[in-house]
């Protein structure tokens, strides 16, 4: 039983802005996880539509809601990690929805060791747009994967909130719209990371998603967030136009992570910067690139 006195083993942290019509379903599915012992936190950013209200309506004593002025996505994350109690810190966005057993299988990969930090899932996007998107599962492919962009769905990731509170580490504002891939690139340095073999978040793409309103400052953001992090451990950065042609195929406005080119992302990286990854990987090919390869 989590009371004031005895924190939750979970947080889970739930930005939540205008999500009128949809965070009522996200939370439910955080409550069909068969986790009792959490917190669902709710940051509400200044939503004027009702959403909370939606939300409050479901009456369950886990809920737990700290308001703000608007001040985006970013801040309220940031707030989220501050405001946490949990052991653990559990992602999702208040428009998305968790499959069964996601909690249950993150807390059981990062009880096997506790030098485990991250934990990710594989992902599926619904509604406007639709596919499966299978992460690389081991620490080693996942900072491979780094170098391109995020190894993790960032809001299906489970984090031990022992480090955040140990480095101080916070989503950094000047990297908006892909706050979540810089911030895995320094976080990553404390510890393993990984993703559970399993469909743990389904991301839903429509009109006010992130990835169709605002791909020029995303994309601008990922291209540096890339650039400092293969800085960070002595690998040579690809240009950005080399790096936008393996990540943005045809002009897309996802990522090609995204959209299941990650292997042939991979494979042109190592022709591109062969002796950098034989370096940084002790192998030719990403091992991420080798997991993806079947759906490439």
């Amino acid at each position: 039983m989590t009371t004031e006195q005895t924190p939750p083993l979970v947080t889970v942290l739930m930005p939540a802005y205008n999500a009128s019509g949809y965070i009522a379903d996200a939370a439910q599915s955080v409550f069909a996880q068969g986790v009792d012992d959490l917190e669902l936190l709710a940051i509400d950013d200044g939503s004027i539509d009702g959403c909370i209200d939606e939300l409050m309506a479901l009456g369950d004593s886990r809920i737990r809601v700290v308001a703000q002025a608007n001040a985006g996505l970013v801040a309220a994350l940031n707030r989220g990690l501050d405001e946490a109690r949990g052991t653990f810190i559990a992602r999702m966005d208040a428009d998305d929805l968790l499959p069964e057993g996601r909690l249950r299988a993150q807390l059981s990969w990062m009880a096997e060791h506790p030098a485990r930090i991250i934990c990710g899932t594989d992902y599926e996007l619904f509604e406007a747009a639709t596919g499966y998107v299978r992460t690389p599962r081991i620490d080693k492919a996942c900072r491979q994967r780094l170098l391109l962009g995020s190894c993790h769905c960032g809001a299906s990731v489970m984090i031990r909130r022992s480090v955040i509170e140990e480095t101080g580490i916070r989503f950094d504002p000047a990297f908006v719209h892909a706050e979540d891939y810089e911030f895995f690139t320094r976080l990553c340095a404390y510890g393993e990371i990984g993703n559970v073999p399993m469909l743990g978040y389904r991301y839903r793409i429509h009109a006010k998603s992130v990835s169709n309103r605002h791909a020029e400052v995303q994309r601008a953001s990922h291209l540096l967030a890339a650039s400092r992090y293969a800085e960070s451990i002595g690998v040579t950065p690809l240009p950005d136009d080399v790096l936008t042609r393996l990540m943005w195929p045809s002009g897309s406005s996802r990522t090609g992570l995204v959209l299941g080119t990650a292997a042939a992302a991979a494979r042109a990286w190592v022709r591109y910067r062969g002796a950098d990854i034989a370096r940084f990987g002790g192998r030719r090919v990403f091992e991420a690139a080798a997991a993806a390869r079947s759906r490439d």
